[in-house]
């Protein structure tokens, strides 16, 4: 009984939350434009990036959140692009967000170890909800909806335009981004009434802590470590990990939580989930797959989340990593992007986490 009480009021207050609060993904440098519109064009050519959350899957209708995402570097213009579709599914009453955006960034070499990266992202979204599977208190039985409840409901859908600008920093061993979202403050409620989005705050970054690269084969070993933390409102939510790399198979571990801040008011510890990663490179495509352990009071009652990854490079232009000229970022395998013996970059393209 307890069990079922603890999935109940979380179904309850899915769509709540799910209404004011972003999506969200545990493999955020594999879901990079997602992360930072800096981020689109941030290898040498083309990259597809696919990506899968099932949040809660002991809940019925949890969250199911799906995206795609495509990039481009044009080093003519020493700019990229980025275009993403994301759309997310929560709830019996078939609650759909769908977000589209474009992306564009330009590349500033402001010193022989730095480069930061301005960018912009204008959005579309669209929300939907489906009336006739809600059931009001004050309803009458077989009825469709001839209540004061059902008749604020005016809207089964809501259009808005949204922008996003962001700023990403890196040398060979450090990096560190901001990105800024829903700067329109755009209007997400179905009733007719003003319910705007907060303004979003992202702030992400790390260390290469060290790297090795094989002298037969070329192929890295690194370890590295990252953060992200994010504010919306009233919520705070902070990751911080670690990654090894031992090519082609990379491992993650990370803790999401922030016991020092509490959410909405609430007395009890702002904790999460303790993620797993495991991912494989085969040649320009990888695959990774990484698990919530969650750690707050729901406990084992929602069986944590289950995320896939997949990205494809393609038409890398490895000539652009020659002398310096546009050093790989980091928080990757490629532990050191500018090459202290020789003053070249060896390694023809870089991969994300």
């Amino acid at each position: 009984m307890r069990k079922l009480i603890v999935i109940l009021l979380a179904a309850a207050a899915m769509v709540t939350n799910s209404l004011a609060q972003d999506y969200h993904f545990s493999q955020f440098y594999a879901n990079p434009l997602y992360l930072s519109p800096s981020l689109a064009g941030a290898t040498d050519g083309a990259r597809l990036a696919i990506n899968y959350r099932n949040q809660w899957p002991e809940i019925s209708k949890a969250f199911s959140t799906y995206s795609v995402s495509f990039d481009n570097f044009f080093p003519k213009f020493n700019s990229g692009i980025g275009f993403y579709l994301l759309q997310d599914k929560a709830g019996s009453v078939g609650l759909t967000s769908t977000h589209a955006a474009f992306q564009y960034s330009y590349n500033l070499m402001i010193s022989k170890k730095w480069q930061v990266i301005p960018a912009v992202q204008f959005a579309y979204g669209n929300k939907s909800v489906d009336f006739s599977k809600i059931v009001f208190p004050d309803q009458p039985p077989g009825s469709m909806g001839a209540t004061g409840s059902y008749d604020r409901l005016s809207n089964e859908q809501i259009h808005y335009i949204d922008m996003a600008a962001s700023l990403f920093a890196y040398s060979e061993k450090y990096w560190a981004g901001l990105t800024i979202d829903h700067l329109s403050k755009p209007n997400y409620s179905f009733l007719n009434e003003e319910s705007r989005y907060d303004l979003k705050y992202v702030v992400f970054g790390g260390m290469n802590i060290w790297s090795q690269k094989r002298r037969r084969t070329g192929q890295q070993k690194a370890f590295s470590s990252s953060f992200r933390y994010q504010h919306q409102g009233q919520y705070n939510q902070l990751d911080i990990g670690v990654y090894w790399h031992n090519f082609p198979i990379e491992l993650g571990f990370w803790y999401r939580g922030l016991p020092v801040f509490n959410n909405s008011g609430s007395t009890a510890l702002n904790q999460d989930a303790l993620i797993a990663l495991v991912a494989y490179n085969w040649g320009p495509i990888r695959v990774g797959y990484s698990y919530d352990i969650t750690i707050s009071s729901l406990g084992w009652s929602t069986a944590g989340a289950h995320e896939l990854s997949l990205i494809f490079e393609f038409n890398q232009n490895g000539a652009l990593r020659l002398g310096g000229k546009r050093p790989a970022v980091p928080c990757s395998e490629t532990a050191n992007p500018l090459s202290s013996k020789g003053g070249k970059y060896t390694r023809k393209k870089r991969r994300f986490f």
